[in-house]
């Protein structure tokens, strides 16, 4: 979620008083909370500034490199079976492996992943097979022709149902998935010159910068989380059972293993923008040197009891989530839909204040 001009403009002034009244009175460390099973040292309070660095210049460039070198050897390993060099299975692969490189870079989707639309433009769901077939129909040749298609029919989504058939693509169906795969690899290579700008910023030279670039991180969390909850997993299951459908619910992935994978995939980057590590409560983050996870950002604010509930709903997501098998109920996976459910209602009621940080609402990267 996009933070509204309202929400932008109340948090940018919420956090600039924050970090101002910080800069006139040095706020104590905070005490380690007793009850926490790994010994803690005190942590340091953050500031903006700080947060963002960790989030643009120690989070995300390695996310964004790795996306651009799978999705360069998803073009590449389409071009390969259009040849004959490389087998249907070994497409399937390379497109999973970037997939899940594009999971864990835009969750949530911050900065210029916002800015771009990107999640619109590569990863659109549902697909619509039948814009699909009448893109194939008119045979784009060049990446400027794929400009000319509609996002439900490119991306990720179109190239796994293209991927879905038993036998190898055909000729047409080959120049197309490569065009998308191309296009996918465009997308990466921009996203990450983006983000490189990003990790040279100094946050400290623009407070409005930052005050409105810390609310969108905050707010776009949230948006992450609900997305993966909601839209991914909830949602099409509500929709199966209102619908009275039998056999396989309608989820945003063709299987069972490749939805489960994608949904750790989301939920692993989410979490570490939420949770220490056993390291980090051992050592913390160094301010401006690492990622501050919100976890380090509630502790050093001394909200030592509600980071403790915060790190526990987080881990009880994440017991749901490493517990789940490709084949889970519909009970199983409402299960810990509701486990995430708590994270959202924690977060909307006490996190998000306790970050001075109203949240706002925007339909921006939605499906």
């Amino acid at each position: 979620m996009k933070p509204t001009p309202l929400a932008i403009a109340l948090a940018t002034g919420l956090l600039l008083a924050t970090v101002s009244a910080h800069a006139q009175s040095p706020r104590a460390p905070a005490a380690a909370p007793q009850t926490m099973q790994t010994p803690v040292l005190a942590m340091p309070y953050y500031t903006g500034e700080q947060a963002l660095q960790g989030v643009y210049t120690h989070h995300l460039p390695p996310l964004a490199q790795a996306f651009v070198t799978d999705a360069e050897g998803l073009a590449a390993t389409s071009e390969r079976h259009c040849s004959g060099q490389a087998s249907l299975a070994e497409l399937r692969t390379a497109w999973q492996q970037a997939l899940l490189r594009w999971q864990a870079l835009s969750s949530p989707a911050v900065g210029p992943l916002v800015a771009r639309r990107s999640q619109r433009q590569i990863d659109f769901w549902p697909t619509r097979p039948k814009l699909l077939q009448q893109a194939l129909a008119r045979a784009p040749q060049t990446l400027a022709d794929m400009d000319r298609v509609g996002t439900p029919a490119k991306g990720f989504p179109a190239l796994e149902q293209l991927l879905a058939q038993d036998a190898a693509l055909t000729p047409a169906q080959c120049r197309f998935a490569t065009l998308a795969a191309q296009a996918i690899a465009v997308e990466a290579r921009e996203l990450q010159t983006a983000l490189d700008a990003l990790a040279r910023k100094d946050w400290s030279e623009s407070p409005e910068d930052t005050g409105t670039a810390f609310a969108e991180w905050i707010n776009q969390w949230l948006g992450g989380l609900e997305r993966l909850r909601w839209a991914h997993i909830e949602k099409p299951l509500q929709s199966h059972r209102t619908a009275g459908r039998r056999g396989e619910v309608d989820f945003p992935r063709h299987t069972r293993e490749t939805n489960l994978a994608d949904w750790r995939a989301q939920w692993q980057s989410l979490r570490a923008q939420a949770r220490l590590t056993p390291a980090q409560l051992a050592q913390p983050p160094q301010p401006g040197e690492s990622l501050v996870p919100i976890e380090a950002l509630l502790m050093g604010k001394g909200q030592l009891a509600l980071a403790q509930r915060w790190a526990q709903a987080l881990d009880a997501v994440n017991a749901g989530m490493d517990a789940l098998k490709p084949q889970a109920s519909a009970r199983e996976l409402l299960a810990l839909t509701q486990r995430m459910k708590a994270v959202t209602v924690l977060y909307q009621n006490e996190v998000a204040a306790a970050l001075d940080v109203p949240l706002g609402f925007s339909d921006a990267d939605g499906d």
